[in-house]
C-alpha cells in the first residue's frame, strides 16, 4: 500500500510537471524568441516635452533561428506609465524579430521573458503541497490540472467550433465535479452526495445567471476583449459566453460547500448511529449556515481584489463617475451578476446535499442494522 503511494505521488508530480514545462517550456515561437541584454546605450532624445527614453540594446538571441546572434534593437521606455520597460543588461527579455519583405530586419523588445520562472515557482509551490499534505495533495493538484485542460483544452475549443457556451459550461462543470470529487473522495458516497448538490447549485447559479441577464438587459460586452472577441469571430454569443462564465466562476465555491456538508453529515452519522435522517439534515443545514457567513466573504472579496484597481479609479473621479453611473454600467452589472448568482448556487447547494446526505447516510445505517439483526 505504501509502495502504491509513493507511485502515485511520483507518477503525478512527473506528470503535472511534464504539462508545466508543455505550458511554460517554450523558448521560441513564431517572431518571439528568448534574449538575454548584453549592453545598452542611452540614445538623445530630440522630442519636446517627451520623457521616454530611447535606447539602443544589443540582445543575445537564446532560442529559434536565430540563436547565438547579437542582434542590435532600439528601445523605448516611458517612466511611470503603463508602457514601462525598465530592462538592464542580463535581463532574460521576449524579443520579436520579423523579416521584412525587402529584407530589413524588424528587432524589438515585447516583456521580460516570465515563462521560466512561472514554471519554477509552479514546481516549487506542488513539491511543498506534495511534502505536506502528501498523496492527498497530489490528488488536489492533480484535479486542479485537470480542471485547466477541461477548460482551455476541450471548452474553448468547442466553443469556438460553434457549440452552444451555456451547454458546454454545464457539461465541462459536470466533469470536472466529478473528477475533483473523485481525486478527493474516491468512489465513494461522499463522492455521490458532494457531485449532487455541486450539479444542484451550479445549474441553480446558472439559471439565475440568464434571468438576471434578461432582467437587465445584459449584453455581454463587459470590456475590450469581448468586443475583440465578436469582431474575430461574430458567431459566438457573448451573453452565453456571459452565462457560460458565471457558471464556472460559482463551480468552485459551490463544490467545496457540498463536500464539506457531505464529509460532515458523514461523520456525524458514523459518530452517532441513532441519528434519524431529520437529525443529520438539521446538522447539516447548522453547519451550512456557519459555511455561508465565511464563504459570502470569499466570494465577494474575490470579485472586489480583481476590481481594486477599477474601485480606485472611480473614486478619484467621482464627478465623472457617480454612484448612480457606475451602478448602471454593463461590465459593473455583469460583475454583480457573477456573485449574486455565486451565492444563490452556493446557498441552494447547502439544503440540496445536506438533504440527499441526509438520505444516504440514514438509509446505509438502517440497512447495515436490518443486516446485523438478520445474522
Amino acid at each position: 500500500m505504501k509502495d502504491r503511494k509513493v507511485w502515485l505521488v511520483i507518477t503525478g508530480l512527473l506528470f503535472m510537471f511534464a504539462l508545466l514545462y508543455y505550458i511554460f517550456g517554450a523558448t521560441s515561437s513564431g517572431i518571439y524568441s528568448n534574449a538575454r541584454v548584453v549592453s545598452m546605450v542611452e540614445l538623445p532624445n530630440n522630442e519636446p516635452g517627451s520623457k521616454d527614453r530611447i535606447y539602443d540594446v544589443e540582445l543575445e538571441i537564446l532560442a529559434g533561428p536565430y540563436a547565438g546572434q547579437t542582434l542590435q534593437a532600439d528601445h523605448y521606455d516611458s517612466p511611470n506609465t503603463a508602457y514601462s520597460l525598465p530592462i538592464k543588461p542580463g535581463d532574460s527579455v521576449l524579443a520579436v524579430i520579423e523579416k521584412q519583405e525587402d529584407g530589413a530586419m524588424l528587432i524589438g523588445i515585447d516583456e521580460f521573458f516570465k515563462s521560466r520562472k512561472l514554471m519554477y515557482l509552479s514546481m516549487m509551490l506542488i513539491v511543498l503541497i506534495a511534502a505536506i499534505a502528501g498523496v492527498a495533495g497530489v490528488k488536489a493538484m492533480l484535479a486542479l490540472f485537470f480542471t485547466l485542460i477541461i477548460i482551455f483544452g476541450f471548452m474553448a475549443q468547442f466553443l469556438l467550433n460553434g457549440w452552444s457556451p451555456i451547454l458546454l459550461a454545464v457539461i465541462s462543470a459536470l466533469i470536472i465535479t466529478v473528477i475533483n470529487l473523485i481525486f478527493v473522495a474516491g468512489f465513494s458516497q461522499k463522492a455521490l452526495v458532494a457531485s449532487v448538490g455541486t450539479a444542484s447549485g451550479v445549474i441553480l447559479a446558472g439559471f439565475f445567471g440568464w434571468g438576471a441577464t434578461e432582467l437587465l438587459h445584459l449584453t455581454g460586452y463587459t470590456g475590450h476583449e469581448s468586443t475583440y472577441l465578436q469582431v474575430m469571430n461574430s458567431n459566438i454569443s457573448l451573453k452565453g459566453i456571459l452565462i457560460s462564465g458565471i457558471i464556472i466562476g460559482a463551480l468552485g465555491a459551490v463544490m467545496d460547500v457540498a463536500i464539506s456538508i457531505a464529509s460532515s453529515i458523514q461523520e456525524i452519522a458514523v459518530a452517532n448511529q441513532d441519528y434519524s435522517h431529520k437529525d443529520l439534515f438539521g446538522s447539516g443545514m447548522n453547519i451550512g449556515r456557519d459555511i455561508i457567513g465565511t464563504m459570502v466573504n470569499t466570494l465577494i472579496l474575490a470579485y472586489t481584489g480583481a476590481s481594486l484597481s477599477l474601485i480606485l479609479v472611480f473614486a478619484m473621479q467621482r464627478e465623472d463617475f457617480p454612484l448612480i453611473k457606475i451602478m448602471n454600467m454593463e461590465f459593473i452589472g455583469a460583475e454583480v451578476v457573477r456573485s449574486l448568482a455565486g451565492l444563490f448556487g452556493m446557498v441552494l447547494s447547502i439544503p440540496i446535499t445536506a438533504f440527499v446526505a441526509s438520505r444516504i447516510y440514514a438509509e446505509f445505517k438502517n440497512n447495515g442494522q436490518k443486516k446485523v439483526a438478520d445474522q
